[in-house]
Order: C-alpha cells, then sequence, then structure tokens
C-alpha cells in the first residue's frame, strides 16, 4: 500500500526541525515510498526547507498559540502546505484537500479542521500575510545569518538569497582521462540531454537528470560536480606546476569529487576523511572513474606523521555550508551562530595540524563551502599570524570576490555555489619537522 506523501514529507520535516541532519535522514525516508512517488517527495523537502523561515512566518500569523512538540508534524505539514499552494503544480482546492487528509495518515484527526482553516485562510488573506513579514523572513533566513549576508556581503546579499531559494543547477567535470570534453559534449547532444553553458572543466546542464540518463557515466567519463567546485583541483595543481606524480592529500575527502579530479589531473593522491563510511563513497568514485588513488581512514588533526611526505595539502574542511544552502537547506533550521564560533576553531585545528604534512617548496589550498568571514579570512588571518614558515599566494584564476586572504565565489541563481579558497605556500628551507 502506497504512504502518504505528504504526511511522510511532514515527519522527516519534523525530525529535521528537531535538530536531526537531512542528509542522514532523506535516503531512508525516501525508500520507503514507492519509486513514483519520490520525485514529488523531494520537491515538498526541499522546497519547504529552502522556503522555511519565510513560511515559518507566514504559519505564526494563522496558528493562535505554538503547537506542542509532539505535534511538529502538523506545524511541518501546514508549512509544506503553504509551500505547495504557491509553488506547487497541483490545483489549490486538491492541493489543500490532500494535505487535510494527510492528518489522518499522521493519526491526528483534531488537526483536520486548522490544517483546512489555515491553508484556506492563506488563499483569501495570503497577500496581507506576507507583508506582514520582516526583512529576514521575507528572505527566508533566520535573522542572524540574515544579518550576518547583509553586513559582510551587501553588494551580494540579494544574489545570495535568492540563490538560496532556488534549484540548483546540475553541473558535469569531464573526465579527460577517458573523454575530451567536446567529444563528450557531442555525446550529450546525441543523448539530447541540452546543455546551458559550457565551463572549464566541463558543462552545465539546462535541467537536471538522473546520473543514469548520462552518457557512459558508470565508465567513468564524467562526474556530478558543482562548477565553483571544479576551481579546486586545477588551483591546487597550477600552483604545483603541474608535474605528474606530485604527492597530495586530500585531507577531508568524502565523498572524493575534489581527490578525483587531482587524479584525473596526474597527481598522487592519498584521499583521507575521519568516516570509514564516507569514504566508501570516496572508494566508489575512484574505481567507477578507473583512477588510482590510496584512501585512509584517520582523522586529521590526529599528527600521526614522520615529517613532512606531500607536495600539495587540499583542505577542504567542514563548515557551515553557508555556501550551498539551496543544496543542504537544512542549514536554514539547523544552524547557529555558535556554530560558526565551533567550526572556526576546528577548522584553525585542521589547519595547525596538517602544516606539518607539507614539504618545504609544497603548497596547501584551504577551501570551505562557507559565505562567512568567520570561517574563512579570519581563519586564514589567525593561521598567518600564529605561523612562521608560510607565504599567502594569489589565486588569480578563479573568478570569484577578491578577499584580505583569498577569493570568494558568491553563490548565485544561474551559477555555482558560495566557495572560498585560499591558497599558502610553505617557503623552501623551512623545517620539515615543524
Amino acid at each position: 500500500m502506497s504512504r502518504d506523501v505528504r504526511a511522510s514529507a511532514a515527519q522527516l520535516l519534523a525530525k529535521v526541525t528537531a535538530g536531526a541532519s537531512l542528509n542522514t535522514h532523506y535516503e531512508q525516508a525516501a525508500d520507503q515510498l514507492e519509486t513514483n512517488q519520490r520525485a514529488f517527495f523531494r520537491e515538498l523537502i526541499y522546497g519547504s526547507l529552502r522556503w522555511w523561515p519565510y513560511y515559518r512566518g507566514i504559519y505564526r500569523q494563522l496558528v493562535n498559540k505554538p503547537m506542542k512538540t509532539k505535534d511538529s508534524d502538523i506545524e511541518a505539514l501546514l508549512i509544506l502546505g503553504l509551500y505547495e499552494l504557491d509553488h506547487g503544480d497541483t490545483p489549490d482546492y486538491a492541493s489543500v484537500s490532500a494535505a487535510v487528509n494527510s492528518v489522518n495518515a499522521l493519526k491526528k484527526k483534531w488537526a483536520k479542521g486548522l490544517v483546512n482553516g489555515c491553508l484556506r485562510r492563506y488563499q483569501r488573506e495570503g497577500a496581507r500575510l506576507q507583508e506582514s513579514l520582516n526583512s529576514a523572513e521575507k528572505a527566508a533566513y533566520p535573522l542572524w545569518l540574515y544579518d550576518k549576508i547583509r553586513a559582510e556581503w551587501p553588494e551580494h546579499c540579494e544574489t545570495i538569497v535568492e540563490a538560496s531559494r532556488q534549484k540548483p543547477p546540475m553541473s558535469l567535470r569531464i573526465n579527460r582521462q577517458q573523454v575530451s570534453l567536446e567529444e563528450y559534449k557531442e555525446q550529450l547532444t546525441v543523448a539530447e540531454i541540452p546543455v546551458r553553458r559550457g565551463g572549464a572543466f566541463g558543462v552545465t546542464l539546462e535541467t537536471a537528470c538522473n546520473v543514469e540518463e548520462l552518457p557512459r557515466f558508470f565508465e567513468g567519463y564524467c562526474s556530478v560536480q558543482d562548477e565553483s567546485a571544479q576551481w579546486a583541483a586545477p588551483s591546487l595543481n597550477n600552483a604545483l606546476n603541474h608535474e605528474e606524480g606530485m604527492r597530495v592529500l586530500d585531507a577531508c575527502a568524502a565523498p572524493g569529487g575534489k581527490a578525483c579530479h587531482l587524479a584525473e589531473l596526474g597527481a598522487s593522491v592519498v584521499a583521507m576523511d575521519i568516516s570509514q563510511e564516507r569514504l566508501e563513497k570516496v572508494t566508489a568514485n575512484r574505481d567507477r572513474l578507473k583512477l588510482k588513488i590510496d584512501i585512509e581512514a584517520h582523522d586529521a588533526r590526529s599528527g600521526e606523521h614522520e615529517g613532512a611526505e606531500f607536495d600539495g595539502i587540499l583542505l577542504d574542511v567542514p563548515c557551515s555550508a553557508t555556501g550551498v544552502v539551496r543544496r543542504n537547506p537544512d542549514v536554514k533550521l539547523i544552524r547557529t551562530p555558535e556554530d560558526i564560533v565551533q567550526f572556526s576553531a576546528l577548522q584553525q585545528e585542521l589547519l595547525t595540524a596538517l602544516w606539518p604534512r607539507l614539504k618545504p617548496g609544497g603548497h596547501l589550498l584551504y577551501v570551505t563551502c562557507s559565505i562567512l568571514r568567520g570561517e574563512n579570512d579570519d581563519v586564514i588571518g589567525q593561521f598567518l599570524a600564529n605561523t612562521s614558515d608560510v607565504t599567502l599566494e594569489t589565486l588569480s584564476s578563479v573568478p570569484g570576490e577578491a578577499t584580505s586572504y583569498g577569493v570568494q565565489l558568491i553563490p548565485n541563481s544561474d551559477g555555482g555555489d558560495g566557495l572560498y579558497y585560499s591558497l599558502l605556500k610553505k617557503p623552501k628551507g623551512s623545517d620539515a619537522s615543524r
């Protein structure tokens, strides 16, 4: 018997609002649905989360008193119902009726009148209710994060906000060891998969599709990778003068996109991650792309090393994911200002622990998918102040906003995600044991 899609979505959203990871729980929830239900389920989940602060502001005006914690699924059902009225393809009357019926699947028949009344009132008074929202709610951001973006990126704030509410484009990185960019573009044409634009390392598709539809995907001809992320491997490779066999550590490698790109460019790569489970994805990507990559499960902070080992280090650190909100929309619900402080401390620990593993004359590329200064320039600035054997290098090839210590790519609706890059060099003659 088919499950109620809206009820299933409401249950997952309730978990996320309570602090659960969307990435951890999404696949399990989707697997319980029929195949033909999953696309709609994904749209409800990701769409509702991208707009959550907006419709939460509407919800607060519609409901007289806060919902009890045990009824957070009803709150989620109402919010996804509001989202569907504005953004769904189902006729409004059918959306309202379906949301009301979903109450049965949640075993809370008492809420039928509430759900029906709130959604119908929104149909009548939506414009007035929207006008009553504050500026952060209208932007669909939590207030603390919206204020921080406005303060740090005033000229880009609206671009960032708009991008966060959109479905991300699907970009492909072409494996040049298997096929040329032009040849693969021809294969996409034959497969009737339209390309929106080309890039330095791949293409962006007009419309997202399943990887099963991509020509020779399982033979390693391409990988799905955001175009902003595609600058990481070439930036480090350029710093290493494109020398074949340069030994490179990807210190926080999972799921392996950047490590594989480095290997495609000819580097001898060690992919390391603290999570053995996440490293399985690195292994799968490596094998599909027919690459040679050594894989190790370690905490990069452990300091288990004997002197300098690597010509290059790619350090794509754990971060707030504020530059990839459209792909990780639960960021709008679960992140707090305290998280930024904690991430910054972790990032500093990783930099400090890994620096001794870099050979004199080598380069470390620091990467985040954050747009916040506290995880980017502030971290690099502190590291430079506390480290004697380091110099800052220029990243002139990366097409972003120059900052004090790096380059910030701004997320935009038609382009890549928000990533930060900073390139550091250990001068020759440095004490390799430091």
